[in-house]
């Protein structure tokens, strides 16, 4: 049996692949749930050391209840986010329903005027059509009225998984931190025992780079919530901390995502001057949220990312590039939010085992060497 894997090693490693990736793919709810709950025991780690390490008089704090007090915590703050957040949420939409469309199209008669003309020309919209037509059209296309009668039943739906979600990830997520070494035993048990040894360092490190790369990212989206929205208010931009809520946010996505930030920005930014009438303010404004934001993303891509992906993953900023546009034409946004984080584990990988296959090749060299010398 062995002499038949020596000689067909390579089909076999293609079909173990193929079999691990089907797995993954056919449960992949179940994957995602464990991949969360991973993250949030590497951020949770060293608050529940911490807890640990509390004594009251003689008695130890308890590891469970040092588990469950880290885990509320970071319900009540992303809860606590999320609740300061959506009332501003709700008054930027309050401040959009409120846009007078006919006095905005009046205003801008004349380049919509001009716009129409040149759409005609170069065929773009067809003759006897106009851009508010065109418009309706494409809204219509876009939006399908029977969705709403089925609204209630996709909200009860929606939370009803939700809610399934949550607990399945809160569950895994108590006993990954309670028991850290569940995941890694389960691992070991099912990882040939000739590789236990590379394996252990790779699960080793590749935790320390997780959890350096997790809580600086924790770090680089607050530190990008602030920057953005203090750019903003000096600006003065009306919803300054619900754009540097989300544009912090957008940074997880590489590369694009303070394109998306910049968009993001200008369109929830000029709502506020289009409900009131102020038209003429909107290039002004639209220059100030520009410049604004260009310069948190250069603090951000200047200061924040290097320290963060570069030095947690110690890749170039030439391999992190390949790496996204890889990741984005497999997966789109979520592969490029995954990437970096792979990327730096797949590289422990690789070097852990193929450091190990090269001393394996020198030391039969070196024996090789010895018995030519001993005859």
């Amino acid at each position: 049996m062995s002499d038949l894997y020596e000689r067909y090693k390579l089909f076999f490693v293609i079909v173990f692949i193929a079999i691990t990736g089907f797995l993954v793919w056919y449960f992949s709810q179940i994957v995602i749930f464990i991949i969360v709950a991973m993250v949030i025991s590497i951020v949770g780690t060293p608050l529940v050391d911490i807890l640990g390490r509390i004594k009251i008089g003689k008695v130890r704090f308890p590891h469970g209840l040092s588990v469950a007090i880290t885990l509320i915590l970071m319900i009540m703050i992303v809860f606590g986010l999320f609740s300061f957040f959506i009332p501003l949420v709700v008054r930027e939409a309050s401040m959009i329903s409120q846009i007078d469309t006919q006095k905005l199209v009046e205003h801008f008669q004349s380049q919509i005027n001009w716009l129409q003309t040149t759409l005609l020309q170069y065929g773009i919209i067809q003759k006897g059509a106009t851009i508010e037509s065109s418009v309706k059209t494409m809204v219509l296309k876009l939006i399908d009225f029977n969705v709403f009668s089925n609204v209630l039943s996709s909200i009860i739906s929606f939370t009803g998984s939700f809610f399934f979600n949550l607990f399945s990830i809160l569950f895994l997520s108590f006993f990954f931190l309670y028991d850290s070494t569940m995941m890694p035993k389960l691992l070991l048990s099912v990882i040939p025992e000739k590789y236990t040894e590379q394996a252990r360092n790779v699960m080793l490190r590749s935790k320390k780079l997780l959890s350096r790369y997790f809580i600086g990212l924790i770090i680089q989206i607050m530190a990008n919530i602030l920057t953005y929205s203090l750019g903003l208010l000096i600006v003065g931009v009306n919803g300054a901390l619900v754009i540097g809520f989300f544009a912090g946010i957008l940074v997880i996505i590489p590369y694009i995502g303070g394109i998306i930030a910049i968009v993001t920005g200008l369109l929830l930014g000029l709502t506020g001057l289009i409900s009131v009438g102020m038209y003429d303010q909107l290039l002004p404004m639209s220059v100030k949220i520009i410049a604004a934001m260009l310069a948190a993303q250069m603090i951000d891509n200047n200061i924040f990312q290097p320290y963060i992906q570069g030095r947690s993953v110690k890749a170039h900023p030439v391999e992190i590039f390949i790496v996204v546009i890889a990741a984005a034409s497999f997966g789109g946004i979520p592969g490029m939010i995954v990437a970096v984080p792979a990327y730096g584990f797949l590289k422990i990988v690789a070097a852990e085992f193929h450091s190990s296959f090269r001393l394996k090749k020198e030391l039969k060299q070196e024996i090789h060497k010895n018995s030519n010398y001993g005859r």
